[in-house]
Parts: C-alpha cells; sequence; structure tokens
C-alpha cells in the first residue's frame, strides 16, 4: 500500500493535469498557434528545470547522460507530441470529455505495461478484477461523452 504522502502527491498531480493543460490550450488561442503555445511551454518547463537542477541537482548525474538508452530520450517527442495534442483537442471536444477519453487511454495501456513489466515497471498481471474495473471505469467515460 502505498504511503498517504504518495497518493496526495499522485492525487495532486491528476489535479494539475485538469488545470494546466487547458492554460496550455488557452495560450495556444491567444497565440493563434498549439505549435508556438507548445514552444512556449517547453521553454518554460526548460527554465524552470534548470532553475531546479541549479538548486537541488546532482551535477554528477550529468556525466551519465550517455548512459541512458537512445529510445529512451524519445520521452521528449512524446511529451511535446502530448502536449500539442492536447493544446489541440481540448478547444474542440472540451476539458471533461478530453480527460475522460485521455484516462480510459491511459488505463489500458497501464494494464498492458503493468501486466508484462514493460520498460522496468513492477509486473502486475492482468486479472478479472482489473478487467472488470477497466471496463467499468471506461463503460463511464463512454456513458459521460454521450
Amino acid at each position: 500500500m502505498p504511503s498517504n504522502g504518495y497518493v496526495f502527491g499522485s492525487l495532486l498531480v491528476g489535479g494539475l493535469l485538469s488545470i494546466y493543460l487547458p492554460m496550455n490550450s488557452l495560450v495556444s488561442r491567444y497565440l493563434g498557434s498549439a505549435i508556438t503555445a507548445n514552444i512556449t511551454f517547453f521553454f518554460m518547463a526548460l527554465v524552470t528545470s534548470v532553475l531546479l537542477f541549479g538548486l537541488w541537482g546532482e551535477y554528477a548525474t550529468l556525466s551519465r547522460l550517455g548512459s541512458v538508452p537512445r529510445y529512451l530520450y524519445l520521452t521528449g517527442f512524446v511529451s511535446a507530441f502530448i502536449v500539442l495534442a492536447t493544446t489541440f483537442l481540448i478547444p474542440k471536444i472540451g476539458v471533461r470529455k478530453f480527460f475522460i477519453l485521455t484516462i480510459s487511454g491511459q488505463i489500458l495501456t497501464a494494464m498492458i505495461v503493468s501486466h508484462f513489466g514493460l520498460l522496468q515497471t513492477p509486473q502486475d498481471p492482468i486479472a478479472l478484477k482489473k478487467i472488470i474495473g477497466a471496463l467499468l471505469v471506461i463503460g463511464g467515460a463512454v456513458i459521460s461523452t454521450l
């Protein structure tokens, strides 16, 4: 069972996602370009990350950048795609529908990743109760988006 701090932190991240992604869509509306909004988002993310690294970073970790398998650096591409897609989709379908569908996609993908222990995650085999739970959530999502 995860500690209360981890549970609270995860809930906080979920809440922040529900705020910051629509904020980026609003930036897109002001700028008239989802791609330009994406650039501003990642520029601010870079500045923030550099500042945090300057304050609390472990400089020795920089020497290990070459040890990371190259394919894992695709996370930057995936992040850019997710934020860009969010910036584009939220104004089209709304925040509620977007998050319901996004969470449904996350549940399905997480079940596969966990079942096989992909990307060095703890293996958590798919069981009937997990399938039923996922179907209930996704069924609720489908009903909610009608």
